[in-house]
């Protein structure tokens, strides 16, 4: 189940690679690939090709059709009347080291799996999907990132890309409770919702954690958190491993089903957030009974209910929204986090006309953990600053704890002076009775 992060790449690691390009490849991926027409206009909806052009430089590799283009070429020679007669004649795919190395860049470096260029396509391709089987197949042949394997490992092996092991998590857990005064049940049994933070949450932003605790215990839910289930990250989904994919579900199931719970909050993590309200019904469809919210949507809910009420603005500069792709674009949630804001922000003002058009906070999909990523990742920030100095916009709101990591590292290279919340923090700030 471990991934491998080998340095050479030799012939075994080329027909492994070739081998599960060449299987992953059924009817929908066939049409994504038959589709492009080459009118690159994914291009200027990815944020990584738009950062170096607004740097003054032009990459045609970083177009998202461009880093489908050796799986186009396997598929063109296995599923075609041309590309077989090509292999005949002996002009067929030769893939090399080098291509190898290429492709490392353009699906785990280079691609954030935000989903931006599928909305841009005129033919509506899945390129996020593309990229994702040109991941796997380099996680097969054992060519993950080392900064990624390592951390994917880690999850496998203590329960966390973070190393945060079930001694740790009740340390942590007990530490946020009296340092911010809340009460936060663990492993209650039975309870209605069960809330997963984090490790990122947990280790760097604790404060999210102690306010979805104090939203949770305003709104009246029955409640708790649990050892089994305490991770919510996916790193499965990053290197693209079924195995650890399914492991990591797995450990979320056993964790809800031993609570008896009916519904599952995921925090302030878009990974966690796809990998528990999409990926976990189809890889357990007979256990996996669960409703899944992102805390942002339980947070809605509750307001519509009578539950929580807003009792004041809390914020009054000027701000505007980061919306999290995984959250937000892929998975629906936009609105939700835009009506909250207009009941605790005094001056919000959007970045975009269409929420779906937000822009990537460039660590996504992994991309965060892997240092050798980090010169596309300042790049990707570039495109990233264009939206908050539209908005005028100094502070800006974010639900994903892995954006917050990622924005606040790119202002501090590119020496910016943005101030990234969470929504969540607002939202238990402003539930609260107004002191004096």
């Amino acid at each position: 189940m471990l991934v491998e992060s080998k340095e050479e790449i030799g012939q075994e690691e080329i027909e492994k690679f070739y081998e599960f390009c060449k299987k992953s490849i059924n009817t929908e991926v066939a049409s994504y690939l038959e589709a492009c027409v080459r009118c690159g206009i994914c291009a200027e909806a990815c944020l990584f090709y738009m950062g170096e052009n607004v740097s003054g430089r032009i990459d045609p590799t970083l177009t998202p059709a461009y880093k489908a283009d050796l799986l186009r070429d396997i598929y063109k020679e296995n599923y075609t009347f041309v590309g077989r007669i090509k292999r005949l004649l002996g002009f067929g795919v030769k893939i090399t080291p080098e291509d190898l190395r290429e492709q490392i860049k353009l699906a785990f470096y280079t691609c954030t799996n935000c989903d931006r260029c599928t909305k841009a396509c005129p033919m509506g391709i899945d390129t996020p999907k593309l990229v994702s089987i040109v991941r796997g197949a380099l996680t097969y042949a054992g060519l993950t990132p080392k900064d990624l394997a390592d951390a994917t490992n880690l999850s496998v092996e203590k329960g966390s890309p973070l190393g945060v092991d079930i001694p740790t998590f009740l340390k942590r857990i007990e530490f946020i409770s009296e340092e911010y005064e809340v009460e936060m049940p663990v492993d209650k049994r039975p309870s209605e919702y069960l809330y997963i933070p984090s490790s990122i949450e947990l280790m760097k932003f604790p404060s999210s954690v102690a306010s979805a605790a104090k939203v949770l215990n305003s709104s009246g839910v029955s409640w708790t958190l649990s050892t089994v289930a305490h991770e919510a990250t996916n790193f499965g989904l990053f290197a693209q491993s079924k195995e650890v994919t399914k492991e990591m579900i797995r450990r979320v199931l056993e964790g809800a089903k031993e609570l008896e719970v009916k519904y599952i909050i995921a925090p302030e993590c878009g990974h966690a957030y796809q990998s528990m309200r999409f990926i976990a019904p189809n890889v357990f469809p007979k256990e996996w009974k669960f409703e899944v919210l992102n805390i942002v949507e339980f947070i809605d809910r509750m307001i519509k209910e009578g539950k929580l009420t807003i009792k004041r603005k809390v914020l009054k500069e000027r701000a505007t929204l980061h919306d999290s792709c995984q959250i937000g674009r892929r998975g629906g949630v936009l609105r939700e986090p835009r009506k909250i804001l207009s009941m605790i922000a005094e001056n919000f003002k959007d970045s975009v006309v269409i929420p779906e058009h937000n822009i990537c906070c460039g660590g996504g999909g992994g991309v965060l953990v892997i240092k050798d990523a980090d010169y596309y990742r300042q790049k990707g920030f570039i495109s990233k600053m264009t939206l908050f100095d539209k908005a005028g916009a100094k502070t800006i709101v974010c639900y994903c704890a892995n954006c917050m990591l990622a924005l606040n590292m790119g202002t501090q290279e590119l020496k910016r002076d943005y101030k990234f919340v969470s929504i969540v923090d607002l939202v238990a700030e402003a539930i609260k009775e107004e002191e004096g």
